[in-house]
């Protein structure tokens, strides 16, 4: 993948082609109809970009330390607006996206060139994606611990740790924890908190019963903020996960 300097370059050097503002504008539409699809279920209120004239709909996912969009609209021109942003700005890191200056527009004179009211979208468009990199940049920093952080959190996460233990895995008389199904659990300086777990086998009845269970558990720990709780079978889980403590419960040591 270029590098965002690289991206930004390309898009100038490609614009530069066209010496008539309407080619530019069928070079627009061109890259509208390239967008991945959007399925028509996920065209929420809570994804439409304010300040647009026509229904712009924005959306992200944050994968291996990148920001990925995907997007669409009702209108053929704003389409191809918003997939010129996301070609440029999708699969970078958040923090990189928010200290942009999104200086290629003006060089590619987009916002001269448009109507009034496409150029107040284009504007509300930039804001929006910068709004959701900072957003997730924020979130990251609020992960990265001090020695000092983790010291004054040690004593939460040791009440979380114990919330857990009161969860029950349906199966087995052991809880979630001693069992091993816990495979990550973060707590940032805003005293969020994170877990990654998963299940002894896929197929588990009372799954999301035991999502909920975690979720309330650990949310009810006083000083705790918020929960976030993800189900994950990779990899999957096995006997050598159990706890000391899990193997005496169980009869196996």
């Amino acid at each position: 993948m270029s590098t965002l300097e690289e991206a930004k370059k390309a898009v100038v050097e490609e614009f530069s082609m066209y010496d008539e503002w309407l080619d530019k504008y069928e070079y627009l539409i061109d890259l509208g109809k390239n967008l991945e699809p959007y399925p028509e279920e996920e065209k929420t209120e809570d994804k439409l970009i304010k300040g647009c004239q026509s229904r712009v709909w924005l959306d992200s996912r944050f994968e291996d330390g990148k920001i990925y969009f995907k997007a669409d609209s009702d209108a053929i021109i704003t389409k191809g607006i918003i997939s010129l942003l996301i070609w440029v700005y999708s699969g970078r890191e958040p923090k990189e996206i928010a200290e942009d200056d999104f200086g290629f527009i003006s060089e590619i004179g987009l916002k001269e060139n448009l109507s009034p009211t496409r150029a107040n979208g284009l504007v509300s468009m930039i804001e929006r994606i910068k709004e959701l990199a900072k957003e997730k940049a924020a979130t990251l920093d609020d992960n990265v611990l001090t020695a000092e952080d983790a010291k004054a959190l040690a004593p939460l996460y040791d009440n979380v740790v114990l919330a857990l233990k009161q969860v029950y895995d349906p199966e087995i008389p052991v809880n979630i924890y001693d069992l091993g199904l816990i495979y990550e659990l973060i707590i940032n300086k805003r005293h969020e908190t994170y877990i990654k777990m998963t299940f002894t086998a896929p197929t588990c009845p009372m799954a999301d019963e035991v999502l909920a269970d975690v979720k309330k558990s650990v949310s009810d720990v006083p000083g705790i903020k918020a929960c976030e709780v993800e189900l994950t079978f990779d990899p999957p889980w096995d006997q050598s996960m159990l706890s000391e403590e899990a193997r005496i419960d169980l009869g196996m040591d």
